[in-house]
């Protein structure tokens, strides 16, 4: 299989662990407290909730983020599917909590899926930089919710999320730096750690945790 479309599942994680710990001894420290990375399959019901949910995500606090969740799903029901948010106005959706825009990007997406203009289940065959393109190119989804959508849903393994200051605090963390790389600097810290740099990204979450905080 080409290496940018592996999947989580088509490897053992804690080969990958030994992989990485071998590539990179600083970061094989980390690993060795950490154990290995608990990256899994889909976490949500469809593509489509789970580009919905990373949209809601943008720029929140998870507690924050679930709560609008939360509140969507009571609003527009369960499975969320396109025809159901299609029925409601930007007004009703922002009254769970989203922002005007993330309301627009929404109904913009559930559109785009529901007509056909965008088919999610052919993006499970497409590489990571074409998904990564097709994805962007809607309204309001930017390269971190089309990354996270990836990641999580899409189990890509080579995603390298450097808009996600999480992420760039938890490399700050694991290599001993004084302060987080910016997105340009940390963008080619990682190649040596390719094809599985979402793995890297998930260790430098679990840095941040406050378990990890001090290891």
């Amino acid at each position: 299989m080409s290496e940018s479309i592996l999947r989580v599942g088509d490897v053992e994680m804690s080969q990958v662990a030994k992989e990485l710990a071998k590539k990179d001894k600083t970061l094989g420290q980390f690993i060795k407290k950490v154990g290995p990375c608990t990256l899994a399959g889909p976490s949500h019901d469809s593509h489509f909730e789970s580009i919905v949910f990373a949209v809601i995500a943008q720029q929140l606090s998870t507690k924050a983020a679930d709560t609008i969740t939360a509140r969507l799903l009571d609003l527009v029901g369960r499975p969320l599917e396109p025809k159901k948010v299609l029925k409601f106005t930007p007004e009703q959706l922002r009254t769970v909590g989203l922002s005007g825009a993330k309301s627009r990007t929404i109904l913009e997406f559930a559109h785009a899926v529901k007509t056909g203009e965008l088919d999610l289940l052919a993006l499970e065959h497409e590489t990571d930089d074409l998904v990564l393109a097709v994805l962007t190119k809607l309204w309001g989804i930017g390269r971190w919710t089309a990354e996270m959508a990836m990641i999580f849903r899409l189990g890509r393994l080579d995603v390298w999320p450097v808009g996600d200051l999480a992420v760039r605090k938890g490399f700050a963390r694991i290599y001993g730096l004084d302060k987080a790389p910016s997105e340009k600097e940390i963008e080619n810290l990682a190649d040596h750690l390719r094809p599985h740099r979402s793995v890297v990204a998930w260790y430098c979450w679990r840095a941040t945790d406050e378990d990890s905080a001090t290891w």
